[in-house]
C-alpha cells in the first residue's frame, strides 16, 4: 500500500515539472506572468496507517479425542453444552484396561517379592547361612511356587477367554475340527491357516486345562507347557490381527462390525500379553528364590556374594520394568475417561454410545468464546512499520463499517506465510474492550494505525513535489512561483501530509 503512495506522489512531482516547466517557458514566450492559485498552510491530526482483511477467530479451538480404542459407554454432554476445565465429557468401556491395571500390579507386587527375596537372599550370604535362613529360603520357595500356580491358572483363565469370549465371534464352527474364519480376506489360504490355528489352539487348551486339574502336575512343567501356549496363542491373535486389520468393510461385514472386531481382537491380545507377562515375572520370582535357596544351602563365598548382587541389580530392574509397565497401563485406564482439556462450548458433537472410536479420532469440538483475536496478513513490505502495541481501528462485515472495534497489536510472526504468491507475515491483535456481539468466523478489515501526529503544520500531499531526495512546494511571489524547500513527516490516509520544517501555519502555497 505505502508503494502506491510513493508511486503516486512521483507521479504528482512528474506532472507538477511539466506544469512548472511549461509555465515557466509561457512567462519567458508571453509579456504577462501566468496567476496561480494558492491555499494556505494550516495544522491539524495526520495519521498514517495501512488497512488490510481480518478475520475474528476464538483464542482456544480444539477437537477433542480418546488416546484409546474402545466402545463408547457413555456421553455425558450434548451439542452446546457449556463445560468447566476437567468435566468428565464421554467415557469408554474400561472393563479390559481396569483388568490389565490388575494383573499390571499383580506382576508389580510378584516383581518386587522377587527382588525382595534376591535382596533377602544377598544379605543371608554376606552374614553366613544360619538354620533360620535356610527356613526363610525354603518358604520362599514355596510361596513363590505357589504364586506361579495361581499366575498359570489365570493365565489359563485370560487366554480361554481371549479365545472363546473374544475371538470365536469371528468363526463359524470355531469349536469344531473346521471353523471357518468370517472376516472377508483376499487370501482364502490365510483363512484356512487360521482356521487350522484355531483346532491347535483349542487342543493345546484341552490339554493345558487337564494338566491343570491334576494336582500332582509338576510346576516346571506346566509353566513350560502355559509357556508353550501362550505363545501359541499371541502368535494366532497376532494373525488374526493382522488379518482384520487388512480387511475392509463388505456386504458380509458392515463397518461398525468390522469396528468391534478389530476392538474384540486388540483386547484379547492386551488380556494374553498381560498373562504372559505375569508369568514371566513370577517363573523367574521362583528361579531366585530357587536360586537363593541354593546358594543358602552350599554356604556362601565372595564369588557366590557378587553373583547374588547380580540377581538383586536384575530384580530390582525387574521391579521398575513392572512398575512402567503398571503406569502406562495405568494411564491406559485414565484416558478412557475423555475430559475437557479447558472451559468452553461442545460443538460438532459426534460420540455416541456403543461407537467403537479410535485412537486420535475427534468426537467433538470444544471452543472457548471468552477469548477472541484478530487475525490479518500484512504484505512484506509493509510489517517492517508495524509493532506490538501499536493502535488499530476493527469494522466487521456483520456490522457494517460504521461501527469501529478498537484493538491492537499483540504479536508478530517471525515467520513469513505465502499469500497470493507473495510473503506476507501474519499480525494477531486484541480487542481493548469488551465487544458485544462479536463472534468467531466473522470477517472485516483492520487499520492499523503506525504512527499518528495531532496539531502539526500538514498540507495536500498532491502538493508537495519529490525530487530524488528533495521536496518542496511552490509558493507565490511576484511575477510568478518559487520553490520551497520543505522536510515531509508522516503521510496520512486523509490525502494530507506532515510538514516538519519548511512551512508554518498561515503560508500560503500554490495550488496547482
Amino acid at each position: 500500500m505505502k508503494e502506491l503512495f510513493m508511486k503516486y506522489r512521483i507521479a504528482v512531482a512528474a506532472i507538477a515539472a511539466v506544469f512548472l516547466f511549461g509555465g515557466i517557458w509561457w512567462y519567458v514566450q508571453s509579456a504577462n506572468a501566468p496567476a496561480f492559485a494558492s491555499v494556505k498552510v494550516g495544522t491539524g491530526n495526520v495519521v498514517e496507517s495501512l488497512n488490510e482483511s481480518a478475520n475474528v477467530m476464538t483464542e482456544q479451538s480444539a477437537g477433542v479425542a480418546f488416546q484409546e480404542n474402545g466402545q463408547i459407554a457413555a456421553v455425558d454432554v450434548h451439542e452446546g453444552s457449556v463445560v468447566a476445565a476437567g468435566q468428565v465429557l464421554a467415557t469408554l468401556d474400561a472393563s479390559q484396561l481396569a483388568a490389565a491395571v490388575q494383573q499390571a500390579n499383580a506382576a508389580v507386587a510378584a516383581a518386587q517379592a522377587a527382588a525382595a527375596a534376591a535382596q533377602a537372599k544377598l544379605d543371608g550370604i554376606a552374614s553366613g547361612t544360619r538354620p533360620e535362613q535356610l527356613q526363610i529360603d525354603e518358604n520362599a520357595v514355596t510361596s513363590t511356587r505357589n504364586t506361579l500356580l495361581v499366575a498359570i491358572g489365570n493365565a489359563y483363565s485370560a487366554a480361554d477367554d481371549a479365545i472363546e469370549n473374544q475371538t470365536d465371534n469371528l468363526f463359524s464352527n470355531p469349536k469344531t475340527n473346521n471353523p471357518t474364519f468370517l472376516v472377508p480376506v483376499s487370501d482364502s489360504q490365510v483363512a484356512n491357516d487360521l482356521g487350522a490355528q484355531r483346532v491347535a489352539i483349542g487342543s493345546a487348551l484341552v490339554k493345558w486345562y487337564g494338566n491343570l486339574a491334576a494336582s500332582s502336575t509338576d510346576v516346571t512343567l506346566l509353566s513350560s507347557e502355559a509357556d508353550a501356549t501362550l505363545a501359541e496363542i499371541d502368535s494366532y491373535l497376532n494373525e488374526i490381527s493382522l488379518a482384520v486389520n487388512g480387511a475392509t468393510a463388505a456386504v458380509t461385514l458392515t463397518p461398525s462390525q468390522l469396528a468391534a472386531d478389530k476392538a474384540y481382537v486388540a483386547a484379547a491380545r492386551t488380556e494374553v500379553e498381560a498373562a504372559i507377562g505375569t508369568d514371566t515375572a513370577d517363573e523367574s520370582a521362583l528361579s531366585g528364590a530357587k536360586d537363593a535357596l541354593a546358594l543358602a544351602q552350599a554356604g556362601s563365598t565372595s564369588q557366590d556374594i557378587e553373583a547374588q548382587q547380580a540377581v538383586v541389580d536384575q530384580a530390582n530392574a525387574g521391579v521398575q520394568q513392572a512398575e512402567a509397565a503398571a503406569a502406562g497401563a495405568q494411564v491406559a485406564l485414565n484416558h478412557a475417561t475423555l475430559v475437557a482439556p479447558f472451559a468452553g462450548t461442545v460443538q460438532n458433537l459426534t460420540a455416541q454410545v456403543g461407537q467403537v472410536v479410535a485412537p486420535g479420532a475427534p468426537v467433538l469440538t470444544l471452543v472457548n468464546q471468552s477469548g477472541l483475536k484478530i487475525e490479518a496478513y500484512v504484505p512484506q513490505t509493509d510489517i517492517a512499520d508495524v509493532k506490538t502495541g501499536d493502535k488499530a481501528a476493527v469494522t466487521l462485515d456483520a456490522f457494517g463499517t460504521g461501527t469501529t472495534f478498537p484493538a491492537a497489536v499483540t504479536t508478530i510472526d517471525p515467520g513469513e506465510t505465502m499469500v497470493n504468491g507473495s510473503p506476507a507475515y501474519l499480525v494477531t491483535l486484541h480487542f481493548t474492550g469488551t465487544p458485544s456481539g462479536v463472534r468467531d468466523g466473522m470477517t472485516g478489515n483492520v487499520q492499523i494505525i503506525e504512527a499518528e501526529h495531532d496539531g502539526v503544520v500538514e498540507v495536500p500531499t498532491n502538493l508537495l513535489i519529490v525530487n530524488g531526495s528533495s521536496s518542496f512546494v511552490l509558493v507565490p511571489r511576484a511575477g510568478g512561483t518559487q520553490q520551497k524547500p520543505v522536510v515531509p513527516g508522516i503521510q496520512g490516509n486523509n490525502g494530507m501530509t506532515e510538514i516538519v520544517s519548511g512551512l508554518q501555519a498561515g503560508d500560503r502555497i500554490v495550488n496547482f
